[in-house]
């Protein structure tokens, strides 16, 4: 990035105040141009991908696409967005998932304000942000090796029916949602169920939510 130009940010949190404050504060920063505001991961990914920001600014909790998933679809769609993670959650399994997902900066909402624009900054350098409060539990997370759900054991479009299916959507509805056939859909379930070995629809749900492709709050 050139010296003295502005980074572009995109925020996105389906909560309207939240998202209007943080607007409102990176705004206020000299070097930070907010170029979008969405409400849900999916629009996210679409204004991202038509805009292409320095950074996304993503609430963990998102409906149609975790803040993770939005982080993992970058990552794996090749596009240089840095993603910036924002959650309440403190425990290891989100910030490890965050980074496994291929997030450039993990801030918890609890943090002090200034935080956000410097972990803005750092991910738009190409480095990686950890709020301090996390950072040693990111370090023996890391240490401790993989989960023992991997999700990238899953396709992407394998992560996307998961995703839908875990929103109650049937097959019907999550052909209709991603433009694909039917049998295509049931085949997606299939390899699902046979990576993953769980057969049942709420074994299914439970490692969407595990594994961030879905939240409780969907």
């Amino acid at each position: 990035m050139s010296r003295g130009r502005r980074i572009t940010v995109l925020v996105a949190d389906d909560h309207v105040v939240m998202r209007a404050a943080l607007v409102a504060m990176l705004r206020g920063e000299p070097d930070l141009d907010v170029v979008a505001e969405v409400a849900d991961g999916e629009e996210a990914f679409e204004r991202i991908e038509a805009g292409r920001p320095d950074v996304a600014l993503l609430d963990i909790a998102m409906p149609r696409m975790t803040g993770i998933e939005v982080a993992r679809k970058l990552r794996d769609s090749g596009l240089e967005t840095a993603s910036v993670i924002l959650s309440q959650h403190v425990e290891p399994a989100f910030f490890r998932a965050a980074l496994e997902a291929g997030a450039s900066g993990y801030v918890l909402k609890s943090s002090d304000p200034g935080e956000l624009p410097e972990a803005i900054r750092v991910a738009a350098s190409g480095d990686v942000y950890l709020t301090p409060k996390v950072a040693a539990s990111v370090v023996a997370a890391l240490r401790a090796g993989p989960g023992p759900d991997p999700p990238a054991a899953l396709t992407p479009r394998e992560r996307d029916v998961l995703r839908l299916l875990a929103r109650g959507l049937a097959s019907k509805e999550i052909a209709a949602e991603l433009g694909i056939g039917l049998r295509t859909v049931d085949t997606h379930r299939a390899d699902i169920a046979r990576k993953l070995g769980i057969r049942h629809v709420p074994g299914l749900v439970k490692y969407a939510i595990r594994n961030h492709l879905a939240t409780l709050e969907e």
